[in-house]
């Protein structure tokens, strides 16, 4: 997939069962992976735009979390090391909804890198860089959190975002797209679409919640 950058930024949940890093399930039985570069259409990494921040509520210590060097000695992950897919599992009875986003390495920089701690979420009102939705993001622990270390092409990796779900139809101007900034990066988002199947449905309004997890082995 071709990718290129533009001015722009995204956003993302946690909770119900969890499938993940290192080659686990996707919510609601949806495929999880993406081989040699197959990522969703139109997922790209974009430059983030100045001025341009989230709420963030309830931020977490301990293994994952976004406090400094990732201990291995690699070099932390970059968008452009990655190839991004979004999917998720919708509820319309009450019970959480839940959405997981994988990343694949693609061949652009063989060297391997880190993934460490929790990703950074924005939902986005359009997918070329719209503003931000005013979103709750709210970053919770999870057994299996630790630094995921991707080798050379094909490495992958997970994380679970929840939410509820504002009624069958939304009722409200849902996200077009998700901006997600990878731990200990640097300046750009991976952009994934959103709200364009049912296999990557998310409908939040304004205001609602999002529940993020970090990035880790949640296998076992």
């Amino acid at each position: 997939m071709r990718k290129r950058l533009v001015g722009a930024t995204v956003a993302v949940t946690a909770g119900l069962a969890l499938s993940g890093c290192a080659a686990g399930g996707a919510p609601g039985g949806a495929p999880q992976q993406t081989t040699g570069g197959g990522s969703q259409a139109g997922s790209r990494p974009v430059e983030a735009s100045a001025g341009q921040q989230q709420e963030t509520t309830g931020k977490a210590s301990g293994p994952g979390s976004n406090s400094g060097g990732n201990g291995t000695g690699d070099r932390p992950c970059e968008a452009s090391d990655l190839d991004a897919k979004f999917v998720t599992a919708e509820n319309y009875d009450g019970r959480p909804s839940s959405g997981l986003f994988s990343v694949t390495k693609n061949s652009d920089n063989m060297t391997p890198c880190v993934l460490d701690g929790y990703p950074e979420i924005k939902a986005m009102r359009g997918s070329e860089g719209g503003a931000t939705m005013p979103v709750e993001i709210r970053q919770v622990t999870a057994d299996g959190a630790q630094p995921m270390r991707l080798d050379g092409q094909g490495g992958f990796a997970s994380f679970n975002i929840t939410w509820t779900t504002s009624g069958d139809d939304g009722g409200c101007d849902m996200p077009g797209a998700l901006a997600v900034r990878l731990p200990q990066a640097g300046a750009q988002d991976i952009e994934v679409p959103v709200n364009r199947g049912r296999d990557n449905s998310m409908r939040i309004c304004e205001n609602d919640e999002l529940q993020v997890q970090p990035f880790g082995d949640y296998t076992n």
